[in-house]
C-alpha cells in the first residue's frame, strides 16, 4: 500500500493524449484487417496490425499499472477491469450469431442448433476464441472476429498486475526493466525459433510473450515516468529508429522503445488532449470492426473507394453507440 500512496502523489499529468492515441490505433488495426479480410491492398498502412496491438498493449499496460495503484482494494480493481472488458464483449460475441445466420450455408434451423455454433459460443465467451472463432457455414471456416484473440492475454496481464506490483514494491521498481528485458528476450528467441524450424506453436506462444513486454514496458513507463519527462526528448529519436528497423536485431529492443514513444506521444501533443471529449471509441472499433468488415463482404459489396469509407462509417457508428449506450454507463454505474 506504501508504494500506492507513493505513485498516488507524483501521478501522471492529467491533460494528455491517450484518448486520441487508443482512437489513432485502433483505426490501424482496422486499416490493417481491411485489407486482411478482403484481400486487397487499398489502405497499405505503414503501421501493421502487430506494430498497432503492440502500442495497445503498451498504453495499457502504463494506465491498468496506474488503476490497479488507485484502486482501493483488489476487488474494486477487477471489478472495474470486467466491466470495461466484457460488456461490449459478449455483445459482440452473441450478436454476430444472428447476424450472419442469413449468410451460412446452413438452413436457418440446421445453423441454430449445429454442435459448431454451441461450440463458437463456448469458446468465445470463454475468451479461448482460438479453439473455435468460425460460425457453421459462415466465411468457409475463417474467424469471424480475427480480433478477439488478444482478449485472453490483456485478461491475463489483468491477473498479473496485483503480482508483478508486489514484487515490484518488495524489491525496486528496477525490477520492472528486469521483466521487459526477459520478457522481451523470450519472445525473441521464440519467434527466431518459429523462423528456423517453422513450427507454428513457436510463433503464436511468442505473439503471446510479446504482448506481455510491450504490456509490461508500458508498466514500467509509468514507474519511470520521472525519468522519462526529463529526458523523453533525448530518448524519442532513438525509440523511433528502433521501432522504424525491421531487423531482428531489433526486435529485443522494441517493447522499450514503444514505451518511450507512447509516452512522449501521450505527453508532448496538447492539441490532442480534448479528443476524448467525444467518447472513448478505441475498444469499440477493435472489436467491431472484424464482423462488419466480413458482412460487407458477404454482401458482396465490391472493393473500392465507396465501399471502404461507409464500411469505416460503420465501424465508427457502432463504436459511438456501442460506448455511449453500452460502455460508458456500465462503467459509470
Amino acid at each position: 500500500m506504501e508504494l500506492r500512496k507513493h505513485l498516488i502523489v507524483n501521478d501522471i499529468e492529467m491533460e494528455n493524449s491517450f484518448d486520441f492515441l487508443r482512437f489513432f490505433l485502433a483505426l490501424m488495426v482496422f486499416f490493417a484487417h481491411y485489407d486482411i479480410l478482403r484481400g486487397v491492398s487499398f489502405v497499405n498502412s505503414p503501421i501493421t496490425s502487430p506494430m498497432a496491438v503492440s502500442g495497445f498493449f503498451t498504453i495499457s499496460g502504463l494506465l491498468i499499472y496506474r488503476s490497479y495503484c488507485r484502486s482501493n482494494s483488489l476487488k474494486n480493481y477487477f471489478l472495474k477491469r470486467v466491466k470495461r472488458i466484457f460488456p461490449a464483449y459478449v455483445l459482440v460475441v452473441l450478436l454476430v450469431v444472428p447476424l450472419f445466420a442469413c449468410f451460412s450455408t446452413l438452413p436457418p434451423q440446421e445453423y441454430f442448433t449445429s454442435p459448431e455454433l454451441f461450440r463458437y459460443l463456448v469458446a468465445n465467451l470463454s475468451t479461448m476464441n482460438f479453439l473455435h472463432p468460425s460460425l457453421p457455414g459462415v466465411l468457409s471456416g475463417e474467424a469471424v472476429n480475427p480480433s478477439l484473440w488478444t482478449i485472453k492475454v490483456e485478461l491475463f496481464l489483468y491477473l498479473m498486475i496485483p503480482l508483478v506490483a508486489c514484487l515490484y514494491a518488495k524489491r525496486s521498481r528496477v525490477w520492472s526493466v528486469v521483466v521487459v528485458v526477459l520478457t522481451s528476450l523470450l519472445a525473441t528467441w521464440l519467434k527466431r525459433t518459429a523462423d528456423e524450424t517453422g513450427v507454428p506453436t513457436y510463433d503464436l506462444v511468442g505473439k503471446w510473450v510479446s504482448l506481455v513486454a510491450y504490456f509490461m514496458a508500458g508498466a514500467a513507463a509509468y514507474l519511470f515516468r520521472e525519468e522519462l519527462k526529463r529526458y523523453k526528448y533525448y530518448l524519442i529519436l532513438p525509440a523511433l529508429v528502433v521501432l522504424a528497423l525491421e531487423t531482428r536485431d531489433a526486435e529485443f529492443f522494441r517493447p522499450f522503445a514503444m514505451g518511450v514513444a507512447i509516452y512522449f506521444f501521450a505527453f508532448t501533443t496538447p492539441f490532442l488532449n480534448k479528443f476524448g471529449k467525444i467518447g472513448d471509441l478505441s475498444y469499440g472499433i477493435y472489436i467491431f470492426h472484424g464482423p462488419i468488415v466480413n458482412l460487407t463482404i458477404c454482401l458482396g459489396w465490391e472493393d473500392g473507394l465507396r465501399t471502404f469509407f461507409i464500411t469505416l462509417a460503420l465501424v465508427l457508428l457502432v463504436a459511438f453507440f456501442s460506448w455511449h449506450l453500452l460502455e460508458k454507463r456500465v462503467l459509470s454505474r
